[in-house]
C-alpha cells in the first residue's frame, strides 16, 4: 500500500473512527464488540478509499452504511423469522424512538435501517406489499421526528 493512500486511511481513521464507534455502539451496546466491528470497517477502507475520496460523498454515512453491512451478521439468528430478530434486538439498541413503534413498525424500520434490508424482502419475509411497508417505514420517520421535535436544547 503506497504511502498516500496510508495516510488517507489514517486520516479518516482520525476523523470518523470515534463517531463510528459511538454509532456502532448504540446497536450492539458493548464496548468490546462495537471495537472488533470498527476494525472490520476500517479493515475494508482500503478498497473502498476511491468511493470516499469522490467529491459530494458523505464519507461518514458511507462508513456507516459499511457498518450496517458488517452489522447485519450481528442481527441474523437461526432461522427467518423477523418477528424474532426483532425482539431479539431491541434490548441492545435502547432506542426511545423504536420503543414507541409498535412490533410491525420495528420489524420494517430495524430491518430496513440496521439489517440493510429491501423493502420488497421485508414485504416477502412479512407477507406484505411493497406500498404497505413503505407506508409503516414513514410512519417509523414520523415517530422519530416528533420525538425530536419534543426535545429541548439546554
Amino acid at each position: 500500500m503506497s504511502q498516500s493512500k496510508l495516510a488517507v486511511i489514517q486520516n479518516l481513521y482520525n476523523n470518523y473512527a470515534a463517531t463510528l464507534l459511538g454509532y456502532i455502539f448504540e446497536v450492539v451496546q458493548n464496548q468490546l464488540v462495537a471495537e472488533q466491528y470498527l476494525i472490520a470497517v476500517f479493515n475494508d477502507v482500503p478498497n473502498e478509499t476511491e468511493e470516499l475520496s469522490k467529491a459530494g460523498v458523505n464519507v461518514l454515512c458511507r462508513l456507516q452504511i459499511m457498518a450496517r453491512q458488517k452489522l447485519a451478521v450481528f442481527f441474523e439468528t437461526p432461522g427467518n423469522d423477523t418477528g424474532r430478530k426483532t425482539e431479539k434486538i431491541m434490548p441492545w439498541l435502547n432506542n426511545k424512538h423504536v420503543a414507541l413503534m409498535t412490533p410491525l413498525q420495528q420489524q420494517v424500520f430495524c430491518g430496513i435501517y440496521y439489517q440493510c434490508k429491501t423493502t420488497s424482502h421485508i414485504a416477502t419475509e412479512l407477507n406484505k406489499t411493497e406500498e404497505e411497508i413503505r407506508k409503516t417505514l414513514k410512519e417509523c420517520f414520523t415517530i422519530i421526528r416528533n420525538g425530536r421535535n419534543d426535545e429541548k436544547i439546554h
